[in-house]
C-alpha cells in the first residue's frame, strides 16, 4: 500500500461517500439535535483516522497525514453527491420520479437535472468540502500528533 497509498485514500474516500449517503437516512430519524449532530459527524472518523495513522506510519509526517485525511474527506464528500445524481437518475427514488432517466422526454427532465446539480450538488459539495478541508486537517494532524506521541518504541535485535 506504500507506493500508491494515495490512489487507496481516494478509493476509500469514494465508498465512504457512497456509504454515508445511505448511512445519513437512518440516522435523521434521531430527534435530539446534539445526538444527530454527533452521529452525522463521528462516522467520518472512522475514514480519516486509518488514514492519517497509515500516513504517518509511511512518511512521520503529521502534515502530511493532515493532507491525506484532508483529501480523503474531499473526496467522499464530492463521491456522495454524484452518487446521489447517479441513484436520482439512474437508479430512481420513489419520491423524485421526474429525475428518473426513463423520464428524459419530459420537457422538464433536463431543467430538473441541471436545478439538481447547481442546487443540490454544487450547493451541498460548497457547504460540505469546507468542512472537509479544516476537519480533514485538524483530524489528520491530531491522529497523527497522537500517534507518534504514543506509538510503540521500534525494537532492536541484537
Amino acid at each position: 500500500m506504500n507506493k500508491n497509498r494515495w490512489l487507496y485514500y481516494i478509493f476509500f474516500g469514494i465508498l465512504f461517500g457512497i456509504f454515508d449517503f445511505y448511512y445519513q437516512r437512518p440516522v435523521q430519524s434521531i430527534k435530539n439535535n446534539l445526538l444527530l449532530i454527533f452521529v452525522i459527524l463521528v462516522v467520518w472518523l472512522f475514514l480519516a483516522v486509518p488514514v492519517a495513522i497509515n500516513e504517518v506510519k509511511v512518511t512521520g509526517s503529521p502534515w502530511k497525514a493532515a493532507l491525506a485525511s484532508m483529501v480523503s474527506w474531499m473526496v467522499a464528500v464530492i463521491s456522495y453527491y454524484l452518487y446521489m445524481t447517479f441513484k436520482l437518475v439512474f437508479i430512481g427514488e420513489p419520491s423524485r420520479p421526474e429525475m428518473h432517466i426513463s423520464n428524459r422526454a419530459d420537457p422538464y427532465f433536463w431543467d430538473n437535472i441541471k436545478n439538481h446539480l447547481l442546487g443540490d450538488v454544487l450547493g451541498g459539495v460548497g457547504e460540505w468540502i469546507l468542512v472537509a478541508i479544516i476537519g480533514g486537517i485538524v483530524v489528520g494532524h491530531l491522529t497523527a500528533k497522537i500517534y507518534l506521541k504514543f506509538k510503540p518504541s521500534e525494537l532492536k535485535l541484537e
